[in-house]
């Protein structure tokens, strides 16, 4: 049986009413306190950024992340990591200690080479056997006095496109280095060859222009006097390239061009001598780097001429004593340094195409600007000599069983201390006995120290030099201790040692030469030079 329960509309509407009004409050945060307690969700940090917002800090990059991890961040934008760069290291230590041994055995090649054998700068000629047969003679080694630089070519690769020696590096002290490249070989291999040479040339002294340059006539023209002496200087043909001049100059081009003085006038022949305008013909310039004025100081009517070449410098002058050269007061000539002395080494080495090091050859040298000494047999007394040394070296660290564990190579420099005793010293006319002991005479000792390597690595390095003067040649060959057997020096005594106006000789004033040694803990070979001491 089916009841049906009516409600009245009124009531229903009111229900409803009730119902939507409870819902609206809710949604408006109504309802009570419960409602205005809620706290919104938490916000979460951006991508890229990690954290508890607002605190929200970026994330490491590759790179960061790499380099915490003790890797290398790369150009390529790649990491190479920790365990890489030690795989890498180990590499490129094995590499190097392979290239020191090959660099130590040719140390020891030119440690045992002597006389017409030893090559110098350019190296030896080897045989199929690789025994030295001759010396290479095409290389030169050239210092400019009057800026220091050095320059190292080869006779026998001259060419345009032929490969040169250029400076790769000043390294500071008068020592430089000097490098070139051959072109890769079928196999990829490339031949280097390197020169790092010492000088110890200074810069150009200013000197007063009439203590270089003998002033020979008056402008006057009147005979010197001690009062008067002569202060102006002639042209000779041998210095024209001295010669500097604005009024000596012509456009490039213009080859042979002559410049007519007399303010011209002897163009046409009619100056004379006793014209005023000839006196009065002075022109402005430089003799030597010095200023002053040129003059013509002609006798006839032909007056004085200057030839300029293509290039618009002095080529010649006419020669009759026709000009002559005014120094200004005070003028000052640079001289530039005589007596310098140079020394160091060649090596070649090749680089294969996968990175490995032979090295071919190292050969020692060194010279002087001035004159070999030759005999000095009659030379007396104890000099000394002090300077300096620069070559290459290898330094070995051993295991416990005194096989190499690891080992670096460079170049060097050190210092030189050197005694030369050349003939007895008499004690005076009458007594002859002399004050040298005789075991002394004519003997070499000293050091080679203060190593610098060029690696930074720390040494205690000093080489003992011991041996004996050839008085006939002034040549000098012995021992080189340094403290793993004998290794041996040669030098050569430079200066002049021929007897002054009041017959006294001197010593000479220089030393150069090679030498090589053994340490417990490496090798050098290299070459010197020393300078003799103010007594």
């Amino acid at each position: 049986m089916l009841f049906c329960v009516k409600t009245p509309i009124n009531q229903l509407y009111v229900f409803a009413m009730a119902l939507l009004l409870a819902v609206t409050l809710a949604g408006c945060g109504g309802g009570g306190d419960t409602a205005d307690t809620m706290e919104p969700p938490p916000m979460e940090c951006p991508a890229g950024t990690s954290g508890t917002y607002p605190d929200c800090t970026p994330d490491p990059t590759p790179q960061e992340m790499c380099e915490a991890d003790g890797g290398r961040w790369n150009a390529d934008m790649t990491c190479t990591s920790a365990a890489e760069l030690e795989a890498e290291e180990m590499a490129r230590v094995a590499a190097a200690t392979k290239a020191a041994g090959r660099k130590e055995m040719a140390i020891a090649t030119e440690a045992a080479e002597t006389g017409a054998n030893d090559g110098g700068l350019g190296g030896s000629t080897f045989d199929a056997d690789g025994a030295v047969t001759g010396v290479v003679g095409t290389y030169t080694l050239t210092i400019d006095p009057a800026d220091q630089t050095v320059k190292i070519t080869d006779s026998a690769l001259d060419g345009e496109d032929d490969p040169k020696f250029i400076q790769a590096m000043d390294l500071g002290g008068g020592t430089t280095m000097h490098a070139r490249a051959m072109a890769a070989d079928d196999d990829g291999n490339v031949v280097e060859e390197v020169v790092v040479v010492s000088t110890d040339i200074e810069d150009p002294t200013p000197t007063a222009f009439g203590k270089v340059h003998t002033l020979d006539v008056r402008v006057d023209g009147e005979a010197a006097t001690d009062d008067m002496p002569n202060d102006a200087l002639l042209i000779a043909a041998g210095n024209i390239g001295m010669v500097k001049a604005d009024a000596f100059t012509s456009p490039p081009g213009t080859t042979g061009t002559t410049i007519l003085s007399f303010q011209q006038a002897v163009e046409d022949n009619t100056a004379t001598p006793e014209d005023e305008s000839a006196d009065a013909a002075e022109i402005m310039g430089t003799f030597n780097g010095a200023m002053g004025t040129f003059k013509c100081n002609a006798t006839g009517t032909s007056g004085c001429t200057v030839t300029v070449n293509a290039m618009g410098v002095v080529s010649a002058v006419s020669t009759d004593n026709d000009w002559i050269f005014i120094p200004a007061e005070g003028s000052m000539v640079n001289v530039a340094d005589g007596d310098y002395l140079h020394y160091g080494f060649w090596l070649k080495k090749t680089t294969a195409a996968n990175g490995a090091i032979t090295y071919n050859e190292v050969e020692t040298f060194a010279g002087s600007n001035v004159a070999a000494s030759g005999s000095v047999n009659t030379v007396r007394g104890q000099a000394t000599y002090e300077g300096g040394a620069t070559g290459v070296y290898v330094k070995n660290v051993y295991n416990p069983d005194r096989t190499i564990n690891t080992a670096t190579s460079g170049h060097f420099t050190a210092d030189v201390s050197l005694m030369a005793t050349f003939g007895q010293m008499p004690v005076s006319a009458s007594d002859t006995t002399g004050t040298i002991a005789p075991n002394l005479l004519n003997t070499v000792s000293g050091t080679i120290h203060n190593f610098m390597l060029s690696g930074g690595e720390g040494n205690m390095w000093s080489v003992a030099v011991a041996g004996t003067i050839i008085p006939a040649t002034g040549t000098a060959s012995g021992t080189a201790k340094g403290g793993d057997g004998d290794g041996s020096f040669s030098a050569t005594f430079h200066g002049s040692v021929a007897a002054d106006a009041d017959g006294n000789i001197p010593q000479p004033g220089s030393v150069v030469g090679e030498f090589n040694a053994g340490f417990s803990d490496g090798s050098v070979a290299g070459g010197f030079g020393a300078m003799k001491m103010m007594e």
